[in-house]
């Protein structure tokens, strides 16, 4: 049996290999690249799709644009069983999931952060997270649906009661923000949605004014990236569903990195659904189809096909980069997720869409020189 080589025969550590076997504090140009790789290199095991930063997922998103879907489905707070089942059943682990730290007739201002295990978990297998904020009326406490009462004036109003129920659950959603991004997850932050409307207690349909809305967006922005200096973010704006302007309420460029609609019908690629895509495409924002149920907002449809949904994003409205399928929960009724659905595995098997192992982005060489 040969001898173990010593050091002094060329073998040494990784280091002393890379370095080209120099101990010295003299260090050449191959050893400093070699020991910011190391530096990095448990930030690249923990993001296998490659993605990092917001700056990060904004590229990959514009770089399947037109040419490829993401799929996903919403889990709440974190309820995995649905997106367990989908595997089962397709072989396919969905691209994304969206959650939330909210039940929907939550009455709590306090937010539920079950959800960032899932999200944690799904990030490091490589999947992308969306977060929704269906918040309780800070005025009444009521939940996301209760929209008479509220202090539209003292919601911004330093001193108010609502503002302090509001500012409460504000800082405590930014903690459960701050977990995710201490473990390194991107989050595509979803807050304010369907804002058009008048069914949720920041629409503008009801108490607010849009000039009102377009205040609170760009307050929360401020705080969450300037006051509680979060820098894992990717703000999702999206005003409504068909039928309502697509951009009514926007808050400006500088507030908002992607655009959308939600969609419940049968005919995903409807002249109205389409005409609402054209508008977001003309922002110049990535676009995604923010939730999607077949039937109607009220009642999903067991008897829809998935393939429908698929051939809309690749034959009308290709420039979708992600879509959230909603979920099964529907008060005992039928739901919209795809355990509703026919034809779900033809669906994500079909090379428009990406799934959660096809999910990979490179800005450049990341080889040591």
């Amino acid at each position: 049996m040969d001898p173990i080589p010593s050091q002094d025969e060329g073998h040494g550590t990784l280091g002393e290999m890379a370095c080209g076997g120099r101990t010295n504090l003299v260090l050449p140009r191959r050893c400093i690249h070699f020991a910011l790789f190391l530096l990095t290199l448990p930030t690249l095991l923990a993001n296998p799709h490659g993605i990092q930063t917001p700056a990060d997922l904004l590229a990959y998103l514009r770089q399947i644009s037109g040419t490829h879907t993401i799929s996903g489905q919403y889990v709440e707070t974190g309820d995995m069983a649905p997106i367990n089942a989908i595997h089962a059943a397709t072989g396919k682990w969905l691209g994304l999931i969206s959650g939330d730290y909210f039940h929907y007739d939550q009455v709590s201002g306090v937010p539920v952060t079950s959800f960032n295990a899932s999200a944690i978990a799904y990030w490091n297998a490589g999947g992308l997270v969306v977060l929704n904020l269906h918040m309780p009326n800070p005025t009444t406490g009521g939940p996301v649906y209760s929209v008479s009462g509220l202090d539209a004036d003292g919601l911004l109003k330093s001193g108010t009661p609502t503002n302090a129920a509001f500012m409460n659950s504000l800082r405590l959603v930014a903690a459960g923000i701050r977990e995710l991004q201490n473990a390194g997850v991107v989050v595509i932050l979803r807050p304010f949605h369907e804002n058009g409307g008048d069914w949720f207690w920041w629409g503008t349909r009801f108490r607010l004014s849009s000039e009102q809305f377009i205040e609170l967006w760009r307050f929360t922005h401020a705080y969450m990236e300037k006051t509680q200096g979060l820098h894992n973010l990717v703000w999702l704006f999206e005003s409504g569903q068909p039928g309502i302007p697509t951009t009514t309420n926007y808050p400006g460029d500088a507030y908002v990195d992607i655009v959308g609609q939600d969609v419940y019908m049968d005919q995903p690629a409807d002249a109205s659904v389409v005409d609402g895509y054209s508008k977001l495409v003309s922002t110049g924002k990535p676009v995604c189809m923010c939730e999607f149920g077949a039937g109607s907002p009220e009642l999903g449809n067991p008897n829809f096909d998935e393939r429908t949904l698929v051939s809309a994003f690749q034959n009308k409205m290709p420039r979708t980069v992600l879509f959230v399928q909603w979920w099964d929960g529907n008060a005992g009724r039928v739901g919209w997720g795809m355990a509703s659905a026919k034809g779900v595995s033809e669906a994500l098997n079909q090379p428009w869409i990406i799934n959660r192992d096809g999910i990979s982005f490179k800005s450049g060489p990341r080889h040591v020189p």
